[in-house]
């Protein structure tokens, strides 16, 4: 005859059960978070080698980050974005979505304000341009791209030259961002355009490249926020999606995985650039 288990006997094996779990799903946690991040540096590769490739082909002038301030692909003259125009070199709009970023296609698409694919007559393309609006690699555009939201047609092919760089490996052109935040919540992707912490050096001369003639603005987010911890621009549009930290793309291509606090090296972070650079060799952000 067969012994049934006693329920002392069941007791400690689902004791054990619950040990062997309390263990494991933590190890299962942080492979799963190290395997994100590790996707997220690929595609930050990718991201940087499409730059690396465009230049040559444009007269080694960096990518602007958008044409018009209209958001949508159906205007007169119609709009662009930068992870759109690197299309040809990335070959995957999926890519511009970090694995780390909780947000869906779908809320990318739909969510936060921009023109509905499904109203547009070209709604394949409305459709990218707002995935690529929330691309989870944000560009320094105040450095790279000299131009803003608010410069005529005649102006769009100013991003800044490929000769001004002068440390490339120490430049930021991109990090983790994020496109909102709801209760503190991160929500609806990353950013593709992001601000950096300072603009002026310790005299007050202005760091960001001069606007070319005819444009009357720049399209920021007026720097760092540090004083209001649950701003989505509390970083400047920049987000640490992978446990505090935040893939980084350099300018001469590498990609790196830092703390949000490393990158303001250099520099003394206050609300809205109120801060100065107060070591231009440690600074990260401009061209120097």
């Amino acid at each position: 005859m067969r012994k049934a288990f006693t329920l002392i006997e069941l007791l400690v094996v689902i004791a054990i059960i619950a040990i062997l779990a309390a263990i494991l799903f933590p190890v299962f946690a942080q492979a799963k978070a190290a395997a994100k991040k590790a996707a997220c540096v690929s595609n930050a590769k990718q991201y940087a080698l499409a730059h690396e490739m465009y230049l040559p082909d444009n007269d080694s002038t960096y990518v602007l980050i958008q044409w018009t301030n209209s958001y949508s692909v159906t205007s007169v003259p119609p709009d662009n974005v930068i992870g759109v125009i690197l299309q040809p070199y990335i070959k995957n709009i999926q890519i511009l979505a970090s694995p780390g970023d909780p947000a869906t296609e779908q809320q990318r698409v739909y969510n936060g304000g921009l023109p509905n694919p499904d109203t547009s007559t070209n709604r394949a393309g409305q459709r990218d341009f707002n995935l690529a609006i929330k691309s989870d690699y944000g560009y320094n555009t105040q450095y790279f791209c000299v131009m803003g939201a608010y410069c005529p047609e005649l102006f769009r092919a100013s991003g800044t030259n490929e000769s001004a760089v002068e440390k490339k490996a120490e430049t930021i052109l991109a990090v983790n961002s994020v496109w909102d935040r709801v209760g503190g919540r991160p929500v609806d992707g990353g950013n593709w355009g992001i601000d950096p912490p300072c603009r002026q050096d310790q005299d007050g001369t202005d760091t960001f490249p001069a606007l070319p003639a005819g444009c009357t603005g720049r399209w920021y987010w007026l720097g760092w926020q540090p004083t209001s911890p649950n701003a989505w621009n509390v970083f400047g549009g920049a987000w640490p999606w992978h446990a505090g930290n935040a893939v980084v793309t350099w300018a001469d291509g590498h990609v790196s995985v830092r703390k949000i606090s490393t990158l303001t090296a250099g520099c003394n972070v206050l609300n809205t650039w109120g801060g100065r650079i107060f070591d231009k060799d440690r600074y990260l952000w401009d061209l120097r």
